[in-house]
């Protein structure tokens, strides 16, 4: 698991989450920091005594290092906002690493109790051609933290007085792809139907997984409305790559 980390406090909440998930997996943590001198982070490792961090300077172009960190890790984990950055909207790095990372992201963000984990659930964002990524990733994570799974399927409200049918065909997809690789877990499904910036602030859950999607400059509606408004850290997931975070980095 890999993490990069500047002197922002979006940033110091982004290694406390990767923290606090590299130790419940047992694995490493490689950090790249903007400022090597900063020690900020050194209040999360001494309540974590068993985590070893591996610290590497994120140089003048931290965008190329991280990408390239991507390919030795599963799991990329960012602040929503850097220290350059301090204003509504995203940090300047999140979208360049997502359109070129090679492994999935998590950008931490949203309320405190998310944050900490504190709500007991995962939720996976359904109804694309990405399901099968997003629900392994949501399984994974449930699996790790013991919590339980809710998938989240956004339709538009009815506008001009047209409605937008929901999904049933992927909904029925998810729950039986569930039944076969994640037969431990019974989900809660969710059906809204606002406007995905609505339903993804409105959500008591510890993570949510997105696919990456490929409008908007290569980031789908759902992806881009949880990166700008969950309330909750948000998992960008990827296609798997070959290698597991459980491997010592």
């Amino acid at each position: 698991m890999t993490v990069g980390v500047d002197t922002s406090e979006s940033a110091y909440h982004a290694f406390e989450w990767a923290a606090r998930h590299a130790w419940s997996l047992r694995t490493d943590l490689q950090v790249y920091l903007a400022d090597p001198g900063d020690t900020t982070v050194q209040r999360v490792l001494e309540r974590l005594p068993m985590l070893t961090a591996h610290f590497r300077p994120s140089g003048d172009d931290p965008v190329a290092a991280l990408v390239r960190a991507s390919d030795s890790s599963a799991t990329l984990v960012l602040g929503c906002k850097g220290e350059q950055h301090r204003s509504l909207g995203l940090g300047s790095l999140v979208l360049p690493v997502l359109r070129r990372t090679r492994c999935g992201v998590v950008v931490v963000r949203g309320r405190p109790p998310a944050i900490r984990g504190e709500y007991g659930w995962i939720t996976a964002a359904v109804g694309g051609c990405e399901d099968p990524v997003v629900l392994r990733r949501a399984v994974e994570f449930c699996r790790t933290r013991r919590a339980s799974l809710r998938l989240l399927h956004v339709h538009p409200p009815a506008q001009h007085g047209v409605s937008v049918p929901r999904d049933e065909a992927a909904i029925r997809r998810a729950v039986l792809f569930l039944r076969t690789t994640a037969p431990e877990l019974t989900p809660e499904v969710v059906i809204e139907s606002r406007h995905p910036h609505e339903a993804l602030a409105a959500l008591d859950s510890d993570l949510v997984v997105v696919g990456k999607g490929g409008q908007h400059d290569g980031v789908g509606l759902i992806t881009r409305a949880a990166l700008y408004h969950a309330s909750c850290p948000v998992l960008v997931a990827r296609p798997e790559p070959m290698h597991d975070d459980r491997v010592t980095l």
